[in-house]
């Protein structure tokens, strides 16, 4: 191929660098021109040196025009070095390997001048010419500027045929472009069996590896790499850091950023360069948790951040509206300066608008703003559904909050964790079973039953529907219950009467050994008070004490009600006296002990004591007050706390604390008053009400009122076995026995029947129980001389037994026997004979 040229000819010396001088019998001097040409691409300056060497009669010497196709070459124009090429008559293979360098250098721009070059690669094959690495070099280059396979393919050959094919060069150069045209596995066969391979030839395949997507098969040759002998170079560390992601091969890389630290192979600027492509490809993956981790761990190592990685993590965190993050971030943006930076203020500002406004308002309890957001927001996400399910809980909206569930479950959109664990608590909180049901049946075939956080939920869920059985199912599935899942497995026994079986609960948690918290430990002793179980209230408070948390206000009120409870009110004081911050529910603790004991005047002196100290009393306080002024016999005291609740602490009365007036005027016999409260309560009274009423007529002997107040508790409780037992005391108190019989008989008519009064005693962590009369007791014998001995001590200090209530018309004697053996007085005698004299009897 012929190409038409001009060859600028210039012959003034003064033009040229003056620190060339060109004697013309010199050579070398016209080589280092030419070289100095090359080295700075000064078309200009060889282009003059040429036409000196013309000049000087020295433009036929071989070496120069080999050197001068070369320079031609390198500064960029071709067609002056293929005009020399086609001009010389003797063309040995340096000349041969220039013009090909040459056609290389300038194929990047011209795909018409590689295939050019190509074509003089034949004619040279056909020449006969002996050719080396060097020949092949120029070739291969055009190989991969072309795209061309086939050309590849055919120099593979030629290079078996003359035998070059595990050169080092050329083996080397066919692994690169097999690699680079994704032939990876020709790429490898000719890697494997390379003689020696060079740390360029490692990196070439490594590359090619992470180009190809294959993580696995690039960490383990970079393994084999550093096994070889040879030492991975910064080109190796960055190719692997920068091309395998962190998904599942967190360990691997790890390892790898160790090696680079261990030999400075990075630097701070790539170190965060590589990290902040990390986390892109999280994000771009939308694998946010595992970027947010990422992030975590750069902090954790000290590790340099930048604007873009803050660019980043605003971009993470506004897809997973994570607002508390992203305060977090804001503040690392401010203590930067980077606020200052448009495109950082921007991503800030964009993170806000996404993540400031559906969750705050939820979370807040602003549900309407909330909505109106919600219903304005561009199509489904979850973090906002998520959000508001959240906030109709909070606002006690559970109905609302399913029905978002029900709407997203089936418009075919899939909720997370959160949405479920919500779902559920929402059922739990509306006891709807049948619904908490099919919540299961979902996470169970969704594979989230697995997840401790929805799991947990659905054991709260069936707790509060009162469904033991399948929550005891579900808690037992559970691998490793936290202390969140095992408190909710306690409470939940707690709360469904099931006290026994909580407390056994938290023996098997401290066996898995997981500590309780706060909330555990107030559980637990509330199964002690529920249970009266002085001994375990002791243990666990023991174990409070142990664990550190027994300055927890919460935990030191639920002690103060279990002893008081449990009977023994002395213990419950003095803890109570130790409290250095009392809550209202400490002090409503202490006075409804020390009123349900008897101890009224102490009881009302710590009211006293309590508004002293500017502590505002609810209405918890005054049920404890008005019991305390009830049992005392104290009416005007009642009264007068009764009117004060809403006159000065503006406490409406409810039913419990009329309650408490109404047995307070019974008990003092002022029936016509307690009568006239009950009328003028704001809503029905109940049927305690009227069993306190009918029983103080008992005591006064009103049989008239009796009756009439008895009609109108069966009207309210037909069932209730108090009012026809009340009623026939009324009349046998009255000798009245055949209208007492005729109570009796109308209770069995109706088939009501009355469970027989007992009474238990606690020793040594076992309940031992007793009804009247009973001898079913393996000590009965020892327990009814004990009675017998103490009946009589009692009578030589003047006990007169009182006989009016005796449940039959019988002589005064057998009436006296009959009382003797009450289901009381047995378990008092048991308990005299079974404990130390030291030790006393706690009556509850």
């Amino acid at each position: 191929m012929m190409r038409s040229t001009s060859i600028l000819l210039l012959s003034k010396p003064s033009l040229f660098p003056s620190s060339f001088s060109f004697p013309t019998t010199s050579l070398s001097q016209w080589f280092s021109l030419l070289r100095h040409a090359i080295a700075t691409s000064d078309l200009l300056l060889g282009k003059r040196g040429h036409a000196l060497i013309i000049t000087s009669g020295h433009h036929h010497d071989p070496f120069l025009v080999n050197n001068l196709i070369t320079m031609y070459g390198k500064c960029g124009s071709l067609s002056c070095a293929r005009h020399l090429f086609d001009v010389i008559p003797h063309r040995d293979l340096v000349t041969w390997n220039a013009i090909l360098s040459a056609y290389a250098q300038a194929g990047d721009a011209d795909i018409v001048n590689a295939h050019e070059g190509f074509r003089l690669f034949r004619v040279l094959r056909e020449s006969f010419v002996l050719t080396t690495r060097h020949t092949l070099a120029p070739v291969f280059k055009l190989c991969l500027l072309s795209g061309c396979e086939w050309a590849s393919q055919v120099l593979h050959g030629y290079a078996v045929k003359i035998e070059l094919e595990w050169d080092v060069f050329v083996a080397g150069a066919l692994v690169n472009i097999y690699a680079k045209f994704g032939r990876i596995r020709d790429a490898r066969v000719l890697f494997d069996g390379m003689p020696v391979r060079d740390v360029v030839l490692w990196n070439v395949m490594i590359k090619a590896y992470v180009e190809m997507g294959l993580q696995h098969e690039a960490l383990f040759l970079f393994s084999a790499f550093h096994r070889s002998g040879l030492c991975p170079d910064d080109v190796t560390v960055r190719s692997v850091l920068m091309g395998v992601s962190r998904t599942g091969f967190e360990l691997q890389l790890k390892q790898v950023r160790a090696y680079a630290t261990k030999l400075f192979l990075l630097d701070h600027d790539w170190e965060v360069v590589i990290w902040n492509k990390t986390l892109s490809d999280y994000l771009q993956a939308g694998e946010t948790t595992e970027a947010i981790e990422c992030f975590m761990d750069m902090i954790k190592l000290r590790v340099a951040y930048d604007n873009m990685t803050l660019l980043v993590m605003l971009s993470v965190v506004a897809s997973e509206k994570n607002i508390n993050m992203g305060k977090q971030i804001h503040g690392v943006v401010v203590k930067m300066e980077s606020d200052r930076v448009v495109s950082v203020a921007n991503s800030l500002l964009n993170m806000y608008m996404k993540a400031a406004l559906i969750d705050a308002y939820s979370k807040s309890g602003k549900m309407e703003e909330a909505e109106l957001l919600f219903r304005i927001h561009d199509g489904f996400d979850l973090a906002s559904w998520n959000a508001m399910m959240h906030g109709y809980i909070v606002s006690k909206c559970y109905h609302k909050a399913l029905e978002l569930f029900i709407q997203m479950h089936g418009s075919g959109e899939q909720g997370d964790q959160i949405t479920l664990a919500n779902a559920a608590k929402a059922a739990g909180c509306l006891v709807g079973l049948e619904q908490g049901k099919q919540l299961h049946a979902i996470a169970i075939k969704r594979i989230f039953n697995l997840d401790l956080f929805v799991i947990s939920g659905i054991l709260d869920m069936y707790l509060k529907c009162g469904e033991m059985e399948s929550a005891c199912k579900v808690f037992s599935k559970i691998p490793s219950p936290d202390d969140v899942a095992w408190t909710t497995m306690i409470s939940g026994c707690v709360d469904n009467g099931y006290e026994e079986h909580a407390l056994f609960t938290y023996h098997q948690m401290r066996l898995a050994g997981v500590q309780p918290d706060e909330y555990t430990f107030a559980t637990l002793v509330k199964a002690s008070s529920l249970l009266t179980a002085l001994e375990q209230g002791r243990q666990i408070h023991a174990n409070v004490i142990k664990l550190n948390c027994a300055l927890d206000p919460f935990v030191m009120t639920s002690l103060v009600d279990m002893y008081a409870k449990c009977g023994n009110i002395e213990d419950a004081y003095r803890l109570f006296k130790k409290m250095n911050m009392k809550s209202i529910a400490s002090w409503n603790a202490m006075i409804v002990g020390l009123a349900q004991h008897g101890n009224a005047k102490e009881a009302l002196n710590l009211f006293k004591d309590m508004k002293s100290k500017d502590e505002m009393p609810d209405r918890v306080t005054f049920i404890g007050v008005l019991s305390a002024c009830s049992h005392s016999g104290l009416v005007s005291e009642a009264y007068e706390n009764f009117y004060s609740m809403q006159r000065d602490h503006r406490i409406e009365p409810e039913i419990e604390h009329y309650s408490c007036l109404v047995d307070a005027l019974s008990r003092a016999g002022r029936i016509k008053e307690a009568e006239k409260v009950i009328s003028s309560m704001p809503f029905e009274a109940s049927a305690s009400m009227y069993r306190t009423l009918l029983n103080a007529c008992r005591v006064q002997g009103d049989k008239v009122k009796g009756k009439h107040v008895a009609e109108t508790l069966l009207t309210l409780e037909p069932s209730d076995s108090a009012a026809y037992v009340l009623l026939s005391n009324i009349y046998r108190a009255a000798n009245q026995w055949e209208s007492a019989v005729s109570a009796r008989n109308m209770m069995r008519r109706v088939n009501v029947k009355k469970d027989p009064g007992f009474s238990w005693i606690d020793i040594k962590n076992k309940v031992h129980l007793f009804v009247a009369g009973d001898r079913s007791h393996e000590e009965a014998d020892l327990i009814y001389n004990k009675v017998d001995h103490i009946m009589k001590r009692i009578k030589e200090e003047g006990y007169v037994p009182d006989t009016d209530f005796a449940l039959v018309d019988i002589e005064e004697e057998e009436k006296e026997s009959a009382l003797y053996y009450h289901s009381e007085k047995l378990a008092i005698a048991y308990g005299i004979v079974r404990t130390p004299p030291s030790i006393p009897l706690r009556y509850y």
